[in-house]
């Protein structure tokens, strides 16, 4: 294992911390970020404690689901115990894909809200994200320790956890009942239950909160080289049920505190046991400005935070067809044109650096019960929003977003990769009221991945779509 990489995804996380304490100098707001700074030392050691067992708790918990799945390597031992602390740890290749790229993320965003309810702000809240997710890796479970997982878990807390306690917050001031909002953040709603804490009210920050669901008809493919052998296809009917939340103004923002607008995306498709279509596609302002703001003509820019995670094709847990992941700082540039009151333009536009991202691919010896293995890399990335609002028309929106992954040496049996992705959506809404559309959509994506010692691949999935959506 190459211990530099670890320490310079540490040096990043580090350095987001010395940039946030400069940006929060002055005029903090002090609207979801409250800190240890204004309440002493003493109760914030005591917040910080039941922020810890909180985190335990969770951990306890998932130590028992996987108990009562009857996992063998749900508990440590004393051999694994002395082994995780004397011996290496190592990059995880072969466990399920879902579970190390999505799953853990889960667990971190859950961490994030511990530490969030307990009253620690956006970056205070890493260092419990880093400390749940290591005494995990360390005795949650009887395996290696994987560095992998170590990383995943905070970072995707910095994303998921920040969201999802905000919209846990949304719940409570729309006057959702305390059991209905801990759906959405089980942790925070876990620590209201027991500390009798009451979540602030600062009102609702959503400017669109839509649910979609649809079905449509779906072609995936992936083969590998060099004669296009074929590893899986499939072409069938298929249900999806979708979830488009921004929150804050897109093109009004100037702003130091971390989220203070932010857009997630959400899909959830199958066709009942082939097939699936997982979606998860957020960016969140870490600080913004608007160079200039007129009547008809808005603009915000800034550093953003990305946690993007796509899985589609064969239903299952280890791999897919097509399958991405990536973590990146983005500079994000959003823009709206008014032409009259009930049409306009609009276009979001981020690019930048994945600091660290995944693929999966085949394995040449997967009919010998090899399962995929995934590599661990960095790369760029640029994602592009275009939306025509045109009234009584209707509205058109199209968006392409294109990733390219390098392994980082060392981290996987290969000794080498390179994986690009394009994903290309079009979508027309058609609005029989305020609330209430149809539509139609055509989804494209499209990964190519080139590999030193194992064999390119190909694989491609498109779907094409009817759907109904409710706007709240």
């Amino acid at each position: 294992m190459k211990k530099k990489y670890l320490a310079v995804l540490c040096l990043l996380f580090f350095s987001l911390f010395q940039a946030q304490n400069v940006l929060s100098q002055e005029g903090e707001s002090e609207d979801l970020q409250w800190s240890v700074s204004g309440r002493g030392f003493g109760k914030s050691v005591l917040h910080g404690l039941i922020a810890a067992g909180e985190i335990q708790a969770s951990n306890w918990l998932v130590t028992l689901i996987n108990l009562s799945y009857g996992a063998p390597w749900a508990l440590p031992t004393e051999e694994t115990l002395r082994r995780n602390f004397t011996g290496d740890w190592k990059w995880e290749e072969t466990d399920g894909y879902k579970v190390n790229q999505f799953g853990h993320p889960i667990q971190g965003a859950m961490y994030h809200g511990a530490a969030r309810a307990n009253g620690f702000n956006y970056y205070e809240s890493l260092f419990f994200s880093v400390f749940g997710s290591f005494t995990w890796e360390s005795f949650g479970e009887g395996q290696q320790m994987a560095y992998n997982d170590f990383i995943v878990a905070p970072i995707g807390a910095l994303s998921m956890g920040e969201m999802l306690y905000r919209l846990y917050l949304e719940a409570c001031a729309a006057g959702f009942p305390a059991p209905v909002a801990a759906f959405i953040n089980p942790m925070v709603g876990f620590h209201r239950l027991v500390s009798g804490w009451e979540p602030p009210n600062y009102g609702s920050n959503l400017q669109l909160f839509q649910v979609s669901i649809g079905g449509g008809y779906a072609q995936t493919h992936s083969s590998i080289s060099p004669d296009e052998k074929e590893v899986f296809s499939f072409q069938g009917p298929v249900g999806e049920l979708g979830f488009s939340i921004i929150y804050g103004n897109p093109f009004e923002q100037n702003s130091r505190v971390p989220y203070d607008h932010f857009e997630l995306y959400v899909t959830l498709g199958m066709d009942g046991g082939n097939y699936n279509n997982i979606r998860f596609i957020s960016d969140g302002y870490l600080f913004s400005f608007s160079p200039f703001h007129s009547e008809k003509s808005m603009f915000s820019t800034g550093l953003s935070l990305h946690f993007d995670f796509i899985s589609l094709g064969k239903f299952d847990m280890y791999d897919s067809t097509v399958d991405q992941s990536s973590y990146a700082l983005d500079w994000t540039i959003k823009y709206q044109y008014l032409f009259t009151e009930n049409v306009s333009f609009q276009t979001k536009f981020h690019a930048g650096f994945t600091f660290f991202g995944a693929s999966e691919y085949y394995h040449p010896n997967h009919s010998k019960g090899k399962k995929d293995i995934k590599n661990y890399g960095y790369g760029f990335n640029s994602k592009l929003y275009v939306n025509l609002e045109l009234g009584k028309l209707g509205r058109l929106d199209t968006n392409a977003f294109f990733y390219v992954l390098w392994s980082y040496p060392g981290t996987s049996a290969l000794s080498y990769g390179t994986v690009y992705w394009l994903f290309a959506d079009v979508t027309y809404n058609f609005f029989f009221t305020k609330h209430f559309s149809v539509g139609i959509a055509d989804c494209f994506s499209f990964e190519r991945g080139l590999f030193g010692n194992f064999p390119d691949t190909q694989k491609y999935n498109n779907l094409v779509k009817l759907f109904a959506a409710w706007s709240f």
